[in-house]
């Protein structure tokens, strides 16, 4: 496991050193979707008029290429201001390359005597009571010593190397910024993007299924440190694929993500 003690250190207000904690499964130089999209939902957090009385309500991530692990520079701005709803647009780039884009619609705090629709809470078994997993370096041929050891993984159904679907908690080890205490939304998408991830229909060695975008509706903020992910995998064969997540907490569900997956096949005679 990398002994970085953040995914990523600040060299100014808006650029970032990408620390190799960020490291995705594919490689050592290319990075997890997760981190990057937490710290573009950190920009948008931290945009002018998105204090009390305002919560980000979804938030979606073009992923434009690759993101090596260089310095980040991120960028926002506002979209479309408003009284009522507001949409934000960041963008992290490497040496003037735009690599991700994130789009967030903050919307004003409804009233206290809304009718509520709460819910069933889930009554799984505490993430703290389960096992942590043994992350391995075989895991499916993948690289592991980055980001899938810089998170705390107690799975309740599936396992990394099992295929199918799968639910787990999940907490980071490390802040996203180094002195920095991660904002509920901010642990959501550093998570959220390990959906396709944790529910390969086949196995990623030959038919990696790689997402092009994240979208994730949080209909409340998450509590604590955990998050629950119960992720799933749909492919069409000769068609497309999608990868859905519902989100929790330790007091029930918060939302979901989606991902759309690009199916490949890697067998040299393949075609495409």
């Amino acid at each position: 496991m990398s002994d970085a003690m953040a995914f990523y250190e600040p060299l100014d207000h808006d650029t970032f050193t990408s620390t190799p904690a960020t490291a995705g499964p594919w490689g050592p130089d290319a990075q997890h979707a997760g981190p990057p999209s937490a710290l573009l939902a950190r920009a948008i957090e931290r945009a002018d008029g998105g204090g009390e009385g305002w919560r980000l309500a979804r938030i979606s991530v073009d992923i434009l290429g690759s993101v090596p692990l260089e310095p980040l520079r991120i960028e926002v701005r506002t979209v479309r201001p408003g009284r009522s709803v507001a949409l934000l647009e960041a963008v992290a780039s490497v040496d003037g390359r735009p690599m991700l884009v994130a789009r967030g619609w903050r919307h004003r705090l409804g009233p206290d005597s809304a009718p509520a629709t709460v819910p069933p809470v889930d009554e799984a078994t505490e993430p703290a009571d389960l096992p942590a997993e043994l992350v391995r370096t075989e895991m499916l041929g993948m690289h592991v010593d980055g980001y899938v050891s810089a998170i705390d993984w107690r799975y309740q159904e599936g396992h990394f190397e099992q295929i199918g679907p799968s639910r787990a908690w999940a907490r980071q080890r490390i802040p996203l910024v180094a002195g920095e205490e991660p904002s509920p939304w901010q642990r959501a998408l550093v998570v959220a993007d390990s959906g396709n991830g944790m529910s390969f229909v086949a196995d990623p060695s030959r038919w990696p299924a790689i997402n092009s975008e994240l979208t994730v509706h949080l209909f409340r903020d998450p509590v604590g440190e955990w998050i629950h992910l119960d992720a799933r995998t749909h492919v069409e064969p000769g068609g497309g694929a999608t990868a859905t997540t519902d989100l929790g907490d330790v007091r029930g569900p918060v939302g979901r993500g989606a991902q759309a997956l690009l199916v490949r096949d890697l067998r040299p005679d393949a075609d495409g």
